[in-house]
């Protein structure tokens, strides 16, 4: 899988508006080139884990981790108008950030949480997951999404491609190709069946 690929599986739907802080990939998503860096180093080994050093801090450790990756969920304006879709980024240099953070007084604390979020299950790595945010239920607890949520069949999207063979896609990194529109999608319908299926007999066991 190259770096294009996952950035297109990570940076779906509306896009922000082009500025010179944006570089534009060659299937049209716009990214940051420190994002873009990031996604290159970590296909290609080259990034370590992202967990803090463990002989830091506890307070900077904690708030490192959530630096490194950043799971940013739909946003909305005021009136209620989408802006953006879900996506993935980080902060540069998490652990010096969070370091000077820390000693300006910022802080995690869980017990503040309003929203949390959780990756998608059998989905990819963090770093390319979007995931979904969730919030308490009635009772102050974190609930664990039933995966069908999060393989929604009306995220389906077919298109036919130059050649003349149809692909059917999911935000989820699901894809497939036939002949024709209707086997592209009755095909993506079987993987997300079995996604889900084999989620929900992992979340029991």
């Amino acid at each position: 899988m190259s770096g294009k690929e996952v950035i297109s599986s990570v940076s779906f739907g509306h896009q922000p508006p082009p500025s010179s802080d944006y570089v534009e990939t060659d299937t049209g998503q716009l990214v940051t080139p420190e994002f873009l860096s990031f996604l290159q180093q970590t296909l290609t080994g080259k990034l370590a884990e992202h967990k803090p050093d463990e002989t830091l801090d506890p307070q900077v450790r904690a708030l490192a981790e959530e630096l490194s990756i950043i799971h940013l969920p739909e946003w909305y304006s005021e009136v209620g108008r989408k802006l953006a879709d879900p996506t993935v980024t980080s902060i540069k240099q998490a652990t010096r950030v969070a370091e000077y953070l820390v000693k300006r007084g910022v802080r995690v604390h869980p017990d503040l949480e309003e929203i949390r979020w959780t990756p998608t299950p059998l989905g990819p790595p963090g770093a390319f997951d979007t995931g979904m945010h969730i919030t308490r239920d009635e009772h102050g607890h974190w609930p664990a999404p039933d995966p069908e949520s999060f393989y929604d069949l009306e995220e389906i999207q077919v298109k036919q491609s130059e050649d003349g063979l149809w692909s059917a896609t999911h935000p989820r990194g699901l894809s497939t190709e036939a002949p024709t529109k209707t086997d592209a999608y009755a095909a993506m319908v079987d993987q997300l069946r079995q996604r889900i299926d084999q989620a929900r007999r992992a979340r029991e066991e």
